[in-house]
């Protein structure tokens, strides 16, 4: 079996495998999704960040990646080929934490308040508890962690979580507060070298 710290997914693989997760629970009647049904999920303003504009080629080739690592799978049959996620082959999963790994995948790093809220339609969590508790079980995945903690600074006044399973994780983060430039020094005030020059 494999895990998905050994699996790097492009920007556009997760955009493509978020969007099969949180279809199949909101959509259910049609999912799998077709070609087309997926380019729009994929490039649709609400409830995306960033808001994408993928081409049918693009999401073409984002799905034949996803299938080479046993994520996607071709659904023949209909009238058009349709597709859908193998993710209980890569990952076992609580409804819990699909909800909370399809936001992170859709809209990058978030609070846990801002996972609860948009959570909200794929699964109800009780408390912001149960949120962060589902965040420490991917952080403390046992064959590594699937999410990082971004602590407060550089610019954020909350802690924030994103996956790591994409490629804007693959190198060393930006996000921490060590690696954010320092603030210029303020210019010296030479207001009290002008009044005891006079």
């Amino acid at each position: 079996m494999q895990h998905f710290p050994e699996i790097q997914l492009t920007n556009e693989e997760a955009r493509v495998l978020g969007c099969l997760l949180e279809k199949e629970t909101l959509t259910p009647g049609s999912y799998p999704l077709t070609l087309n049904s997926l380019v729009t999920a994929c490039n649709q303003a609400s409830s995306r960040e960033p808001v994408m504009s993928l081409g049918g080629e693009e999401v073409e080739a984002a799905l034949r990646a996803l299938s080479e690592k046993y994520l996607v799978e071709k659904v023949l049959g209909g009238r058009a080929p349709k597709y859908e996620h193998c993710l209980p082959h890569v990952l076992s999963l609580q409804d819990s934490e699909r909800a909370v790994l399809t936001v992170l995948l859709l809209r990058g790093a978030q609070s846990a308040g801002e996972i609860k809220q948009r959570t909200e339609r794929l699964h109800h969590f009780d408390s912001l508890e149960d949120v962060e508790e589902t965040l420490t079980t991917f952080i403390e995945y046992p064959h590594g962690p699937l999410v990082r903690r971004i602590p407060v600074g550089a610019g954020r006044r909350v802690e924030t979580f994103r996956h790591l399973l994409s490629e804007h994780a693959a190198g060393p983060s930006a996000e921490s507060p060590e690696s954010a430039p320092a603030p210029p020094a303020p210019a010296p005030d030479r207001s009290a070298e002008r009044e005891a020059g006079k």
